[in-house]
């Protein structure tokens, strides 16, 4: 099946089932978990994908990523998620401490229905904090998604083309 038309039945998936997405926990596991299976990565498989990944930030101060895509046994792709009623901002994020603590070079900031992608340089950037793209997947053509992770399928495809 093409990307394109996973996505386009994800989203029809997620218009009938969000009215029992009530909580976080359920926006990343209904829609954020399955998200990142469509974008070819094994979800139960925690060299590719973990859950709750803990950082280490000093005595009783370790934070859990929602989800760190891995490399080689490191991170590169860290995802923070919001209940899919929360508005995103980059500023309310914790995406620029987690980048602090991990060798990643990409995140993203997601309510499981919008999808903003950043770089660690666009994160630590205090003039321009503008996601690379945004999309959501409820307004947005499934071919034009498609099209957007295709053309940034570098930033997506940390297996094939995120250099060590």
């Amino acid at each position: 099946m093409e990307l394109k038309d996973e996505i386009g039945e994800f989203a029809v998936r997620i218009k009938k089932m969000l009215p029992q997405v009530q909580s976080e926990d359920l926006t990343r596991n209904a829609l954020v978990m399955p998200f990142i299976q469509i974008l070819g990565y094994d979800v139960f498989n925690p060299s590719e994908v973990q859950s709750e990944a803990v950082l280490d930030f000093g005595i009783k101060k370790s934070k859990k990523v929602d989800y760190t895509i891995m490399k080689d046994g490191e991170p590169a792709i860290l995802v923070e998620c919001k209940h899919h009623e929360d508005s995103l901002d980059i500023n309310d994020s914790r995406l620029s401490k987690y980048f602090r603590k991990t060798k990643a070079k990409y995140g993203l900031l997601t309510n499981g229905l919008e999808y903003r992608f950043y770089t660690e340089k666009i994160i630590r950037s205090k003039k321009n904090q503008e996601p690379l793209f945004v999309f959501n997947i409820k307004d947005t053509k499934a071919a034009t998604i498609a099209k957007m992770l295709e053309e940034h399928k570098d930033y997506f495809n940390v297996k094939e083309n995120i250099a060590s």
